[in-house]
Parts: structure tokens; C-alpha cells; sequence
């Protein structure tokens, strides 16, 4: 008898426990769209491709699906239609080049996307710039390359590309890790008076130095931090907690997948998050679902398809 009502105090506080965590957690029934939200379109208007059985060798521009544009990544005339498109903010991929510039590319080396070979960060501007960057893409296995002689000079300096928007926002994402590179990036927006209208999307080393030089910049947390905050929140989220780990910087998380697992996902996850100073964006296929992720109270998506709205 004793061992029954143990049992069944025991079960008791469980559904006790389950019902507070339950509540404490359950999403609100309407959020505050957020008054600047953001369109961040990855690399500007730039074909897709199939994500089956990537790794990190893969040559994703051998794989792309069959083209619907001529629009090639991280070159100015896919960023112009980017903007066009309504992004309000764009992602490029930046490189330190040999002779201390900055490049806009998106691979480390260049044997996938141009005819070039070899790392990117050994090639001098001049030479990045004679290659042609449309020359290895592909939707049938090789047997065409549709862009081929479209992106001939078509890889920007960073210099460039502000002075092409000069109102125009991005994200930059730095490719490496070192502390040259970053104080370069701060360097060039300095003296394009740029810093206002860029942010940094680097790892936290690098988040740190440029905060550094640059106290009221605008970052994004990398990969790594961004799983830290996420890990860290599943396992304090429950009641409410929001750990140091996701305070204070913007992040991007998935649409779907293992975030509805995250506690109170969507409008009370955002919401708390929102609370210590953090903004939220969401990773989504295209921007078609843009009004969907404002109406929840998020500050904005970031997508591969920013064309399609």
C-alpha cells in the first residue's frame, strides 16, 4: 500500500511538472512582427543545387539545377537583382587576396567554379579578377556548362562592391580565420565610411577583435556559436531560462528540422530572445514565406531564393 502511494505521488508531480513546463513553454497566440524586418539574400540572386550527399569536396556548381537566369553568386549584377528583388540586406563571401585585398568569392580554392586552380587566398586581385567565375557550372553532369564565358572579370574587390551600393547593406562572411583579414574588412569600411551598413559573420576570435575596432558594429554569430546558444538553450530553455550563450547578437537558425524541438518554438523562443537583446533570423528556401516568419515575431530570413517571393 505504502509502495502504491509512493508511486502515485510520483506520478503526480511528474504531470505536475510536465503541465507547468508545458505552460511556461506554449507558444503565444500572436506575436509583434518586427518593424525592420530583414530580407538577407545568401551570395544575391544565385542557382541552387542539389544538397544530396554533399561534403566538403564536393563541387556544388557541378550539381546546380537546371539554370532559370544568368545570374551568377556573389557578382554584382546578382546582387543588383537581389536588391531589385526586395533584400534589404545581402551575404557576400570575402577572401584576403596575396597582395592584402579583399575579394568577393565564395570558395576557398578555385578549381570548382572557374578555370583557375589553387587556393583563392594565394592569387592577387589583378589575377582573381581575369577568371572567369561562371566557367564550371553545370546541371547535367558536366556534359554542359550553361555560364560558361558569362563571368569572365566578373569576381569583385570588396571595394567594389560598396562603391556600387553605396546605400546598399550586407553580411560579410569571412572565409578564414585570421586576424589579418579582419582588421583588413575594417580597415576598407572605414575608409568607405561603410561600417553602418555591414556586418561581420565571422567566427567568435575574429566577432571579438572586430567589435574591437568597431563597438557599435553590426555581427553575426557564426556556426559555432550558434549551436552553443541552441544546445545551451534546449537543456534551460524549459523554464524560461535564456543562456549568456544566446544573448546580445543576431542569429540565423533553421525553419524547420530540430528547432521545434527548441522550447517555446516559435513566437515564445523568439520572444524570449528578443528579451536579452538578440535578434532572430530564420534560414528559409526562398522568400515566399517572408510575411509568414514576420507575423511570428521574427526580425528576418535569410534565403538561397530571394528572386522568389
Amino acid at each position: 500500500m505504502r509502495v502504491a502511494t509512493i508511486l502515485w505521488r510520483s506520478l503526480l508531480i511528474l504531470i505536475a511538472v510536465y503541465v507547468i513546463v508545458y505552460l511556461v513553454n506554449l507558444p503565444f497566440a500572436s506575436a509583434t512582427p518586427s518593424p525592420h524586418f530583414d530580407v538577407i539574400a545568401h551570395r544575391g540572386v544565385h542557382h541552387t543545387f542539389s544538397t544530396e550527399n554533399l561534403s566538403n569536396q564536393t563541387c556544388t556548381a557541378k550539381r546546380i539545377f537546371p539554370p532559370t537566369h544568368d545570374y551568377i553568386e556573389n557578382t554584382l549584377p546578382s546582387m543588383r537583382a537581389a536588391f531589385d528583388a526586395g533584400a534589404t540586406r545581402i551575404e557576400i563571401d570575402v577572401h584576403r587576396t596575396a597582395d592584402d585585398d579583399l575579394v568577393v568569392f565564395h570558395d576557398w580554392t578555385l578549381d570548382c567554379r572557374t578555370e583557375g586552380q589553387g587556393e583563392t587566398r594565394r592569387q592577387t586581385l589583378a589575377a582573381l579578377q581575369s577568371l572567369d567565375v561562371g566557367f564550371g557550372y553545370s546541371a547535367d553532369g558536366g556534359q554542359s556548362f550553361p555560364l560558361r564565358g558569362k563571368g569572365v572579370g566578373a569576381m569583385p574587390s570588396l571595394r567594389q562592391v560598396l562603391a556600387a551600393f553605396p546605400d546598399g547593406h550586407f553580411v560579410i562572411d569571412q572565409k578564414d580565420r585570421d586576424a589579418a583579414t579582419t582588421a583588413l574588412i575594417t580597415a576598407q569600411l572605414s575608409e568607405q565610411a561603410a561600417a553602418e551598413r555591414v556586418c561581420l559573420h565571422a567566427r567568435p576570435e575574429r566577432i571579438s577583435q572586430y567589435l574591437g575596432a568597431q563597438p557599435t558594429g553590426c555581427t553575426f554569430a557564426s556556426r559555432l556559436a550558434i549551436k552553443t546558444c541552441l544546445l545551451e538553450y534546449l537543456e534551460v530553455g524549459w523554464m524560461g531560462n535564456v543562456p549568456i550563450s544566446c544573448r546580445n547578437q543576431r542569429l540565423v537558425v533553421p525553419a524547420g528540422g530540430l528547432s521545434r524541438l527548441l522550447w517555446g518554438w516559435p513566437c515564445t523562443f523568439v520572444s524570449r530572445l528578443q528579451a536579452h537583446g538578440t535578434r532572430v533570423h530564420v534560414f528559409v528556401p526562398d522568400a515566399r514565406t517572408a510575411a509568414h516568419w514576420r507575423d511570428l515575431g521574427f526580425d528576418g530570413i535569410w534565403t538561397d531564393r530571394v528572386e522568389l517571393r
